[in-house]
């Protein structure tokens, strides 16, 4: 059964991910600035939670995990491996604009066709060529895992809630990894998430119920999360460290994203019934905008386009990039599609 809601919430996520991706020209100063910065970082939290949901919706009842890792290394793996490989040619190769050099290259530069494959494969298994790629490694990980995910949808609800909560607790501590650019770290800071997602759709219904008419509520919940961080923290971003078993706070970043997935769900809900030809549009392309908005953003920040519009406040520097970043990834994505018609899902998933 489709759900319009779910469509929605899945077009208004990759609008988050976008926006949090954007606000480089922006520097939040006022406490209301950092509030609405603090709301847009982690919009990743939102693409786990509704790929759990969708695990256990669409592909749990007839789940056979051969089938299930081909599609997705057909849908998700090779447009990302693509993709990796014309920005490696692109930024190391002809560019030589290596991102994160300091950490991939650490001596003199490769001068050899091995050391090149070395540093590809670097660069392919954590996905820091290109801002946002890191979640390709990371879910590509978490759908490996199936297994143990079937094994959590046959277990008590109970069970699966002190799983949850126990993993949760781990998350906030753990923090997210340093520039992402651990997979196996974003697992365990991820996985919690991905489990809510699952036990949401196991029982949508009684969720519907639950968040009917709580929309005021859980949107305050969503904003005192954040002022907390700030009082506490005093900062918007996400809590990020280099290893594991290390202690930096706690991070409450992951739950106030998880307490906006019940805000969006909620809000959302009201609309179940009704058309928004926008949202559905950017659910559909939602993986081609993913792929492509990090070109788009890499461009307008190399040119002289940040220069030319110095004169608008920063905010709307930021709106306008956000805005430009999605425009021109879907004016992309629909030349794909009109060249390369239902091919174009290997090469940007859409």
């Amino acid at each position: 059964m489709r759900l319009n809601s779910f469509d929605y919430f899945r077009g208004l996520a990759i609008v988050f991910i976008v926006a949090g991706h954007s606000y480089g020209p922006w520097v939040a100063h006022s406490f209301f600035e950092k509030i609405v910065a603090s709301l847009i970082t982690g919009g990743t939290a939102f693409f786990v939670f509704i790929s759990g949901f969708f695990f256990h919706h669409i592909f749990y009842p007839k789940f056979r995990y051969k089938s299930f890792m081909m599609k997705k290394a057909t849908n998700v793996l090779l447009p990302y491996s693509i993709l990796c490989l014309l920005a490696f040619i692109c930024l190391v190769l002809f560019l030589n604009d290596p991102p994160f050099a300091e950490v991939f290259i650490t001596g003199q530069q490769p001068h050899s066709l091995l050391q090149y494959l070395k540093l590809f494969a670097q660069y392919w298994w954590t996905g820091m060529l290109l801002t946002a790629y890191w979640y390709v490694p990371f879910i590509m990980l978490i759908f490996a895992l199936s297994p143990v995910f079937i094994k959590q949808i046959e277990l008590p609800i109970k069970t699966q809630l002190g799983w949850f909560i126990l993993l949760l607790c781990l998350a906030t501590v753990i923090q997210r990894p340093m520039h992402n650019l651990s997979p196996i770290h974003s697992v365990v800071y991820f996985c919690p998430v991905y489990m809510l997602g699952i036990i949401c759709s196991s029982h949508k219904e009684r969720l519907f119920e639950l968040l009917a008419g709580k929309t005021f509520i859980l949107g305050a919940a969503v904003i005192l999360m954040s002022v907390a961080q700030l009082l506490i923290y005093g900062h918007a971003e996400n809590f990020n460290k280099v290893t594991l078993f290390s202690f930096n706070g706690i991070d409450t970043m992951i739950l106030q994203k998880i307490l906006m997935c019940f805000f969006l769900l909620s809000l959302l809900q009201q609309f179940e019934n009704k058309e928004i030809p926008l949202l559905k549009h950017l659910a559909s392309t939602s993986f081609a905008i993913y792929f492509l908005h990090p070109w788009v953003l890499y461009f307008l920040y190399k040119s002289s386009f940040i220069d030319h519009v110095r004169f608008l406040p920063h905010f709307l520097i930021f709106l306008l990039t956000m805005t430009l970043a999605i425009t021109v990834s879907l004016v992309i994505a629909t030349c794909f599609k009109w060249v390369l018609g239902e091919k174009s899902r290997f090469v940007i998933g859409w």
